[in-house]
């Protein structure tokens, strides 16, 4: 074709292609990059592409899978050991046996075993790049997808031109091309390729995309892809931009963490902020600190509602991979479940009390029956106890257990750690001071009895509080 004066020659596919490589500075010249060929159109084009850099050209290294799922899938592979021999490429090849193909989600297991593969290769190779072949298309089909699913934000940026990974990164130089450009440039070079047959069949989701729905939004405007691909990168940017601002504000209400078994945070600091933000804190540190993914959106909203509720002062929520969002007053943890059960306290555990002696509880603070009193800044009751209420016992509290009040009445034990604000899981060490005829003296730490009766010799319980017993974790014997 010629062209008149004052007209330019169009500037082609590969020269577009060096320009971008150029730009972004993805690899260096001879740095070994994993290229993922099936033998498609797309990266046996991406290939050619790569072959013919005329500067930056990488060190290529082809993987190449066959997944056993096609009868032309041999005679693709014997195509792809030639073409590697003749342009003298290093090629790396993978065979995913039928026998190891599942019933169900082959799609899903069949992309597993690439990755699987391509890491290794990668490792091997002492590469950190991964170049796959996803074009314009590629990325309009799959936000159309996702939009269409339902699901997190997130997922409508659709596929990133480049992703970082705990390999190095994943990189789609053909992104800002579409399918039409490159099936041109490859027929203009005469690239050879094998189309799979699947791609026609519109009992697949993404083909009835591909062949029925974009065709007619590029009709609506031409340069639809390049708008999906603007989108992409500007919610992309968005989302990165709004992580960097939440992180100091997480930061600042995460109580404690513990990486990859449980953080807490304090609810107080959290509904300090508008409903919005507080799911956003939420999902920020469940997804970024804790590396937890694939939590649905209801599932924050879930914990939002019980987060805020203030007639619910506790309770807990299953999350996925056997994780827990636990509320308890002003506390807020995520922990990972250790087992699938509850162990619970044994209740028959228990131990005389000797006199005039010291037990510590686990928050710091401790208590003592005396027989004298102890001067200091210690909180006293004074009980009258006979003989036959020793030895005095200390176990662990059970339903049922009763204080004795002033009024004549008496107070359930569960009453008192509920008005104590006890978290659920402190209670099941909680214990109880009693005599040996099973009257309850006090719950050390906490509360005791009032009796009116003057009979029997006087007893001290002494109680040095150090800490809030908010945050009682049990007792021990000092």
């Amino acid at each position: 074709m010629s062209y008149k004066k004052g007209y330019y020659k169009p500037v082609s596919l590969q020269q577009k292609f060096n320009q971008m490589v150029l730009q972004n500075n993805w690899w260096k010249t001879d740095q070994p990059v994993v290229v993922a060929v099936s033998t498609g159109i797309d990266s046996m084009t991406l290939l050619y592409l790569l072959e013919h850099l005329d500067q930056c050209s990488p060190q290529i290294i082809v993987a190449y899978v066959d997944h056993c799922l096609r009868e032309q899938s041999k005679r693709e592979t014997v195509f792809i050991q030639q073409y590697c021999s003749d342009h003298h490429l290093k090629l790396v090849q993978a065979v995913w046996n039928r026998k190891q193909h599942p019933q169900h989600g082959i799609e899903a297991a069949a992309r597993e075993f690439r990755y699987r593969f391509f890491r290794r290769v990668l490792k091997e190779n002492q590469a950190t790049v991964l170049l796959t072949a996803h074009h314009g298309d590629d990325l309009a089909e799959t936000m159309l997808m996702k939009l269409v699913r339902g699901g997190q934000i997130e997922s409508l940026i659709g596929i990133a031109e480049q992703r970082p990974t705990s390999f190095g990164s994943v990189v789609r130089p053909l992104l800002h091309f579409s399918k039409k450009e490159i099936h041109q440039f490859a027929s203009s070079v005469h690239i050879k390729w094998f189309e799979d047959e699947t791609n026609r069949d519109l009992t697949i989701q993404r083909n009835r995309f591909r062949h029925q729905i974009v065709p007619k939004m590029k009709q609506e405007n031409p340069r639809m892809l390049k708008h999906f691909v603007d989108y992409s990168k500007q919610l992309k940017t968005l989302i990165e931009v709004n992580q960097e601002l939440m992180r100091p504000t997480a930061e600042e209400i995460l109580s404690s963490f513990k990486p990859g078994r449980q953080l807490t945070l304090s609810r107080k600091l959290m509904t300090s902020y508008s409903d919005d933000v507080q799911i956003s804190l939420v999902k920020f540190l469940i997804e970024k600190k804790l590396k937890i993914q694939n939590i649905p959106l209801n599932q924050f909203e879930e914990i939002h509602r019980l987060m805020t509720n203030t007639a619910k002062p506790q309770g807990t929520l299953s999350l996925p991979n056997g994780w827990l969002f636990i509320k308890s007053y002003q506390k807020l943890t995520i922990v990972k479940k250790v087992d699938n059960h509850v162990i619970k306290p044994k209740n028959d555990e228990q131990f005389m009390v000797i006199l005039d002696r010291w037990y510590s509880l686990k928050d710091g603070s401790r208590f003592g029956v005396f027989t004298t009193k102890i001067l200091g800044n210690y909180k006293i009751t004074t009980f009258h106890l006979s003989e036959k209420d020793f030895p005095l016992i200390i176990r662990h509290w059970r339903n049922g257990d009763r204080l004795r009040l002033k009024n004549g009445g008496h107070q359930k034990v569960s009453r008192v750690l509920i008005n104590a604000k006890i978290p659920q899981e402190d209670r099941l060490d909680t214990n109880v001071l009693m005599t040996s005829q099973d009257e309850i003296l006090a719950v050390p730490g906490l509360k005791s009895a009032f009796f009116s009766e003057n009979l029997g010799k006087v007893f001290y319980l002494i109680e040095d509080k150090k800490q809030s017993t908010s945050e009682r974790k049990g007792i021990d014997n000092e």
